[in-house]
């Protein structure tokens, strides 16, 4: 007996599946008179499918056939025909006994195709699947099919602008808080509208009262506030706002107006909820202002400043903002080494000021940081822009210094600080396993500069493999090691080491 590929068997109960999942939908007997399927092609792929079915099947149809014996047909096993009316066809060519029987046929034909359906309902892997396609689609309608009515309702409550209350009640969510509220099925749906709905606030120009308004936590305080369900889209839509307001460069006093914060007292303004988002705006604004380069007079100006002195200019809750503006132009003046007089200048003081008069001067105080942590910026602010040690080599000028007073001169001191800060850097990440390290090391570094940092690594004594890893030569055999353009240098350090 020849054995069915299995992609053949595959293709039987392909079909076989097809018709359980007819009869799963319609009554028997209804697929029978109404299904597009050709009732002599099921049974012959039921015959073909499976030895048992096709031995049980020509029994019943021999038994059948059996009531007119006396015309000493035999019936052949039925093919599938091509024709939709599910007509069977037997071998013989006599016309007359076609007619005779196509009175019967029809009832024949459900009779026997009946019968095969009921038979194949009761074989055991039939069963089986009949209960699983019978789940499956029960499963489908009790879950995904409300899901997806439930969605196609947001969409159209979205498009009719319907309030955050009222899709919150439609939902099912009004009596829920918390937990109950976050874990219930429909807040999903809940949720989507509501951070959809921010934007077209946004749009919309709604002021952060119409929103708390819109979301039901106007008026809320404190606990009560934060731990509301709600809070987190008046947190978001905030966010948005305070940015937008940066970039339009608004006016400060009419941003705490804006907060309902202008009627707070000052000491407690640190306290209330939206006085993070003034914080995030003045952020916004002092970074915008130091990519346009504001003077500082101006941005004396924006808040409210400028026509203080004394205690009256250090006391404002304002003058922290000015504070952090002007320590980032230091740090930016001393990361491009600009001179004294540029930071004079810059900081509003006139030439020739000087004693009592320059430091009776509101900007002195900058002027001494700058003097006193100009380094320290400089190094920290290279570093964080991953300028190499040759880079500083070239930006200090260290090789217009002469070769004999190089050495003791300040700007090689000011170079070899940078270099043990790089290396001491690189090494700790090194050690900690870091793989993705910052890109400090620069191949069209000079001879020069080479040979002047090979001595600082003797001097700090930094291990072998380190100094390898910053040549380039790690991972390279004897022979490999010695031709390499970089190995002098890795010697010279080598010498001043031992």
């Amino acid at each position: 007996m020849s054995t069915a590929s299995p992609l053949r068997k595959k293709m039987r109960w392909c079909r076989v599946a097809l018709v359980a999942l007819i009869s799963l939908f319609l009554p028997s007997s209804d697929v029978l008179s109404e299904a597009k399927v050709s009732t002599a092609a099921s049974r012959a792929t039921l015959i073909s499918a499976n030895p048992v079915v096709a031995a049980t099947a020509r029994r019943r149809h021999l038994r059948t056939v059996n009531w007119d014996n006396t015309r000493g047909s035999s019936f052949q096993d039925i093919d599938r025909r091509d024709g939709i009316n599910g007509d069977f066809e037997t071998d013989t060519p006599h016309a007359n006994d076609r007619e005779e029987r196509a009175g019967n046929g029809a009832v024949l034909e459900k009779l026997q195709s009946l019968k095969a359906f009921e038979k194949l309902k009761s074989f055991r892997p039939m069963k089986s699947f009949s209960r699983s396609m019978t789940k499956a689609t029960k499963s489908f309608r009790e879950h995904v099919t409300p899901l997806l009515a439930t969605s196609a309702k947001v969409d159209v409550w979205r498009k009719n602008k319907k309030s955050v209350s009222f899709v919150r009640n439609a939902l099912g969510l009004d009596n829920l808080e918390g937990s109950a509220l976050t874990g219930a099925t429909n807040f999903r749906f809940y949720d989507d509208f509501v951070i959809s709905q921010i934007p077209v606030w946004k749009k919309n120009e709604w002021t952060p009262n119409q929103v708390a308004t819109e979301l039901g936590i106007y008026g809320l305080q404190g606990a009560a506030l934060t731990s509301n369900p709600n809070f987190k889209y008046y947190s978001q839509f905030m966010e948005q706002q305070a940015l937008l307001w940066a970039k339009n460069d608004l006016d400060i006093d009419n941003i705490l107006v804006r907060l309902e914060l202008n009627t707070v007292q000052l000491k407690d303004r640190p306290q209330a909820e939206n006085f993070k988002f003034f914080e995030e705006f003045v952020a916004g604004l002092m970074r915008s202002w130091m990519q346009k380069d504001t003077p500082l007079a101006d941005v004396m100006v924006k808040l409210k400043l400028d026509k203080l002195t004394g205690n009256a200019l250090l006391s404002h809750p304002n003058y922290k903002y000015y504070k952090n503006y002007v320590k980032n132009n230091l740090k930016e003046w001393a990361a491009d080494l600009k001179s004294y007089n540029f930071a004079t200048e810059k900081l509003g003081m006139k030439k020739g000021l000087s004693g009592n008069k320059l430091k009776e001067h509101p900007n002195y105080v900058f002027l001494e940081k700058l003097g006193t942590h100009a380094n320290e910026y400089r190094e920290k602010l290279w570093l964080q822009r991953h300028v190499t040690s040759f880079d500083a080599w070239n930006r200090l000028g260290v090789s217009r210094v002469h070769p004999t007073l190089r050495f003791k001169s300040s700007t090689f001191h000011l170079y070899e600080n940078y270099v043990n800060l790089v290396d001491d850097t690189m090494i700790q990440l090194i050690n900690k396993g870091e793989t993705k390290l910052p890109n400090l090391v620069n191949k069209e570094a000079s001879g020069r500069e080479l040979n002047e940092k090979a001595l600082i690594w003797a001097k700090k004594e930094r291990p072998e493999w380190y100094v390898k890893f910053s040549l380039g030569l790690d991972g390279l055999d004897e022979t490999a090691l010695k031709e390499a353009t970089n190995y002098k240098y890795y010697q010279r350090y080598l010498q001043h080491t031992h």
